[in-house]
């Protein structure tokens, strides 16, 4: 409950590398650059055997570590907004959230058990689940989403995602601390409204 009292809280949706866990070394390289044409059709992704995830996925994601300040940041968000952490990885990053002391402060994880690529699942998702606002940190995702969702997307800045062309729909922030002060007090503005002085998605 916020100070205005109660209220349905609008639903904000996370990323989850690069937004909540810290990606290897403090680089974020599996950030894509390029963006896709909205217009066309989504191309299959290359989806390993569950078994195999099973096996990999423990090995590349167990030993990262949350970003700086992530728990106390997702705690002031979900006074504003109900969240849901919606990731495009191919397992269950329930554990590792648990491990950490996160795995209260969302009322559900998303992950990626079906066809589509990461940008076009979570275009998906965010339509399925209803969600007013994404936080996301790859330019790809952001600018699907900027262009096709009904939401509103706010880009978590990385040097690899800076310097690019991105719609009047993408506002970026510095981390989720600087979201959960935008937000506080705030209803959902919806897609492309952000609030006076909001700089734009390309610039860093």
């Amino acid at each position: 409950m916020s100070a205005e009292g109660p209220r349905r809280r609008p639903l904000l949706t996370l990323d989850l590398d690069g937004v909540i866990c810290r990606p290897p070394f403090g680089v974020n390289v599996g950030i894509q650059r390029s963006f896709l044409d909205p217009a066309r059709e989504p191309a299959r992704a290359r989806v390993p055997p569950r078994w195999l995830s099973a096996l990999v996925d423990p090995a590349r994601f167990e030993l990262r570590r949350p970003l700086p300040g992530i728990r106390r940041a997702l705690a002031q968000l979900a006074r504003e907004r109900r969240l849901v952490v919606l990731t495009g990885r191919r397992s269950s990053p329930a554990r590792w959230l648990a491990r950490h002391g996160l795995a209260g402060l969302a009322e559900a994880v998303v992950w990626n058990e079906g066809p589509l690529s990461s940008p076009h699942y979570k275009l998906r998702a965010v339509e399925d689940l209803g969600a007013a606002e994404h936080v996301d940190d790859d330019p790809r995702t952001a600018q699907l989403l900027a262009e096709r969702a009904r939401c509103r997307v706010f880009l978590r800045d990385w040097p690899r995602n800076r310097s690019l062309p991105y719609a009047p729909g993408v506002t970026r922030i510095s981390d989720l601390d600087e979201l959960a002060r935008r937000l506080r007090g705030s209803p959902a503005d919806g897609p492309g409204r952000g609030a006076p002085g909001d700089p734009p998605g390309g610039t860093p």
